[in-house]
């Protein structure tokens, strides 16, 4: 007989049974018979969650799941009417936290002493985990179930049947779900992503949503836009509809879903559809088993979706390939090299290559053996009976066709193996490559006969390709200095080519059709060409030919004919200039006699001193005229130095009023015994042309207008020299009323040795010499001209592009200092000039040598000048020379070199005043620049040279 547990205060055995008993894990229990809880140990707090004291005193059915009570009762009511000696069940007991816990009841009567039923007592052992994973595995084989018959479903579907239907079944009775579809998403016509549904499954009374117009083309933006990104990284939406966005809310709520799950449908990891799987009855959450398990099968899906997609498209692409092969001018063949052996396919161009047709081919294994040319039989063979030794490179044969012409056709052959890896048939394509062995035969005689010629060229020729040189002919190996084409093949033709001076680099591979270069020798020499570059095919690949005809005499006599036309001009003008240096030369002598008798009258002893005191004002003004004459003789001999300048290729800015005022000057003396000069000069830029040539051209234009007018009637004619800028270039107009050019000989005017003046008073180049420099220049020359009215003449030269230049800001001048007194040393050959230095500069030590051997002895003894003014042209040693002794012997000396020039004759004087950083005086001196040039090297030294 089961008596009830002590109380606490028993006995000791008593005492330790009851700790025991609060020591188990399992729930130890007693109740009532009105089932009311008498007896709690402390895992019901573990189990539940709720205290022993807050249970005791009521009843069990509080504490029982709602759909366990019935079943509940029913065995407490066979155990006390004794039908059972023992229950064991289980049951779900409720928990604080709003669940429950599987729990396993062991269960027996309990009476008293004297046999009365007085309730219940037992055990609650907690079957959670083990029942979860019950149900879990339970589950799992629910699903993995559905996969199998889902799988066998899908195989079992025929080609272009419905792939959807047979699959959902299965999955919505494994997965308890109300209602199973499938959406497929594409592009609508607007370009917007949209989803329809295209499948659907449904539990019993569950209403079908298969019909509902609302979801086809359904856009799934913006409503949906939560679910784009999850779907196409391959993720899931899932959860309880309560919870969902207002506009998914707004979808479903209609539809009467309370829990949902969608899981993506991805082919080749694009976004094709989705599945859904909704809850219509129970707003649960769908555990990771289910999730992991139903994604399982919308992978499968997807897998046969890709299936069916990869089959579609290998249909497709063997359908196109078949055309493809058809219609291709490529034949297209697969022959069998085990028995049976013959062609299994020919595609149909074959007739119209071979002249026979498939066939024809079908029926003769051995037709091509026959129609091969005889030396190419080996290499058939080999082809079609070992197709791995060519190992897909090209191989071309010789075949014959029925009308007697021969054919190239160029194979390209893959091996066809079976599971054994022996080689059954050969899969190759043939290509007519008749014409193109024409052109290249045709082509290999083309480069035989450009080889030839070339090397029966006059001029130097070379072939590059990819920059360096392939071929090169006799001719510029011997002009070059080389004893064998080998020796520049694989070398670039531009190692030898420098640009003409005064003109941009010009690359060989970007060259215009013609250009003027400079051909360097292997001695360091060079050579004025003409370079000619044109592309061509050499060796069936792109190259570039150059021809460079040797213009060096040519050039060199134009430069003697244009010099010469210059001086021709000058001779032409000499009575004019001599008129116009008389002039001042005749009050510049007068003035100097009349103050020589005035000096020794007035301050010579016994000169008649104190007759009459000395006219100072008028000696001021005499001695100022001959300044005034003086300065005008030097303008006119700095004019004709430049203009009779040899020929130079130099190109600086030039101010086309300077050289238009200098060629006033030099042909003053022409022009005003026929006409009246009037200059409408408007604002323009300055130019990049050669100063002596402008002079040039402008000089001929100047003396032919002025000679076109008769003379004696100055006032009633008039020469005009007008500028301005005209489309961008500068525009010089040149224009007379003189007499006129004739119609029919204006259109030779430029020709050269053609003149309309008399025998003797022209050569007839002037003009012609005036068109090549001024287009030489990159401009143009033209003329109109109306008989018996005048001609005009155009000078267009191309404008600088304006540098954008920063104007510093003005600052006060400073007060210059005294400047210290410094050592100057003054190197002329001519004693006159020296003395005239060395009292212009009385402020300084200045020590006087008329050689430049005696300047190097005087700076071997003591070097330490502050300044050195130095001659150009001296006989002994020149200014060069000088400064290159100096340099060597004490560096740094050199940088206070002041040269002084009376005209650099020669063209190494020219070139090394261009190239050095020092100062130049002209001669005759302008007083104030020798003394600032030397006051600066006395008080700063030499500027640094970068």
């Amino acid at each position: 007989m089961q008596m009830p547990f002590p109380r606490p205060d028993g006995t000791p055995n008593e005492r330790r049974f009851r700790q025991v008993i609060d020591t188990l894990q399992e729930v130890v229990f007693q109740t009532a018979l009105d089932r009311t809880w008498v007896f709690l140990n402390p895992a019901w707090t573990e189990v539940t969650g709720f205290s022993v004291e807050e249970s005791l005193g009521r009843s069990a059915f509080d504490f029982i799941h709602a759909d366990d009570q019935a079943r509940t009762l029913e065995v407490c009511q066979s155990l006390i009417t004794g039908e059972r000696e023992f229950v064991q069940h289980e049951v779900r007991y409720l928990t604080r936290d709003g669940g429950f816990r599987w729990v396993e009841v062991f269960a027996r009567v309990t009476q008293d002493e004297d046999g009365a039923l007085i309730g219940m007592a037992g055990s609650l052992n907690d079957i959670t985990e083990r029942k979860r994973a019950d149900d879990a595995l339970a589950r799992r084989e629910r699903y993995l179930t559905a996969l199998v018959d889902m799988q066998q479903r899908l195989l079992s579907v025929p080609e272009g049947g419905d792939l959807y239907g047979p699959a959902l079944a299965p999955l919505g009775l494994a997965s308890a779900a109300s209602r199973v579809y499938v959406f497929e998403t594409h592009t609508n016509a607007q370009g917007a992503l949209v989803c329809s549904q295209r499948a659907e499954w449904c539990a019993p009374g569950v209403v079908p949503e298969i019909d509902n117009p609302l979801l086809q083309e359904l856009p799934m933006r913006p409503d949906m836009d939560r679910w784009v990104p999850l779907l196409e990284r391959g993720e899931v939406v899932a959860g309880r509809v309560a919870t969902f966005p207002p506009a998914e809310r707004a979808l479903l709520d209609p539809q009467g879903v309370l829990s949902l799950l969608v899981l993506p449908l991805r082919v080749q990891g694009r976004l094709v559809g989705f599945v859904g799987f909704d809850n219509c009855y129970e707003a649960r959450e769908w555990d990771r088993l289910e999730v992991d398990l139903l994604s399982a099968a919308s992978g499968a899906i997807s897998v046969s979706l890709e299936r069916r997609e990869s089959e579609r498209a290998l249909r497709e692409h063997e359908h196109r390939f078949r055309q493809l092969a058809e219609n291709a001018s490529d034949v297209l063949y697969l022959y069998r090299c085990a028995p049976p052996r013959g062609f299994g396919y020919v595609s149909r161009v074959v007739h119209t290559k071979l002249g026979l047709g498939p066939e024809a081919h079908y029926a003769d294994p051995e037709l091509w053996y026959r129609q091969v040319h005889p030396e190419d039989r080996p290499a058939l063979e080999l082809l079609l009976e070992s197709p791995r030794a060519s190992d897909g490179v090209p191989v071309v044969l010789r075949f014959l066709h029925p009308d007697g012409r021969t054919l190239w056709l160029e194979h390209v052959v893959a091996p066809v193996t079976d599971p054994h890896g022996k080689v059954v048939a050969v899969e190759g394509l043939a290509r007519d490559i008749t014409e193109r062995r024409q052109v290249e035969e045709a082509l290999k005689r083309s480069e035989a006969s450009l080889r030839a010629l070339m090397e029966g060229f006059p001029d130097a020729a070379a072939i590059e390709r990819d920059g360096h040189i392939v071929y090169a002919n006799a001719v510029l190996v011997t002009t070059l200095g080389f004893q064998s084409a080998q020796e520049l093949v694989g070398r670039r033709l531009s190692e030898f080519l420098a640009d003409v001076p005064g003109t941009g680099p010009t690359p060989v591979d970007s060259a215009p059709l013609t250009s003027e270069r400079r051909l360097v020798l292997r001695d360091g020499r060079t050579r004025v060409v003409e370079l000619a570059s044109l592309p061509l095919r050499f060796d069936g690949q792109p190259a570039v030919v150059s021809i460079a005809r040797d213009v060096t005499e040519q050039r060199q006599l134009q430069a003697r004919l244009t010099l010469a036309d210059r001086l021709a001009s000058v001779g032409t003008l000499a009575a004019g200039i001599a008129h116009e240096i008389n002039n001042p030369l005749a009050f510049v002598v007068s003035n100097l006699g009349f103050l020589s008798d005035e000096f020794r009258h007035h301050l010579l002893p016994g000169a008649g001193r104190g007759v009459r005191p000395p006219d100072v004002a008028e000696w001021q003004e005499v001695l100022g005229e001959a300044c005034e004459g003086a300065e005008r003789v030097r303008q006119i001999v700095r004019q004709l130095k430049t203009f009779s300048r040899p020929d130079e290729e130099r190109m600086t800015p030039v101010d086309l009023h300077a050289v238009l005022d200098s060629v006033v000057m030099m042909a003053a003396n022409e022009i005003r015994h026929r006409a009246r000069l009037r200059r409408d000069y408007g604002a323009v830029p300055q130019v990049m042309a050669n100063e002596g040539r402008l002079c040039q051209v402008f000089l001929n234009l100047v003396v032919n207008a002025a000679q076109a007018i008769p003379e004696g009637s100055a006032h009633d004619h008039e020469v005009v020299l007008t500028t301005r800028l005209e489309g961008g270039r500068v525009m010089v107009e040149v224009r007379d009323t003189g007499s006129g050019i004739s119609p029919e000989v204006l259109g030779r005017i430029f020709d050269p040795f053609f003149t309309t003046k008399p025998v003797g008073v022209g050569t007839g180049l002037g003009l012609s010499i005036c068109h090549g420099i001024i287009t030489g220049m990159g401009g143009d020359i033209s003329v109109e001209s109306t008989v018996g009215q005048g001609s005009a003449f155009r000078v267009l030269l191309p404008a600088p592009v304006p540098a954008p230049t920063s104007r510093p800001s003005e600052a006060p001048a400073p007060i210059a200092p005294i400047a210290p007194r410094g050592r100057v040393l003054v190197v002329d050959d001519e004693p006159a000039v020296g003395r005239v230095l060395q009292r212009l500069l009385r402020d300084h030590d200045v020590e006087v040598a008329t050689s430049g051997r005696q300047a190097l002895e005087r700076m071997g003894q003591t070097p330490a000048f502050d300044a050195v003014l130095c001659d150009v042209m001296m006989p002994d040693l020149a200014g060069r020379d000088v400064y290159e002794a100096v340099r060597r012997e004490h560096p740094g000396m050199e940088r206070r070199f002041i040269f002084v020039s009376g005209g650099a004759f020669t063209v190494g004087a020219r070139e090394f005043l261009s190239q050095i950083p020092n100062p130049v005086m002209e001669k005759p001196f302008d007083e104030a620049r020798v003394r600032g040039a030397v006051e600066a090297l006395v008080r700063h030294g030499p500027p640094d040279v970068a």
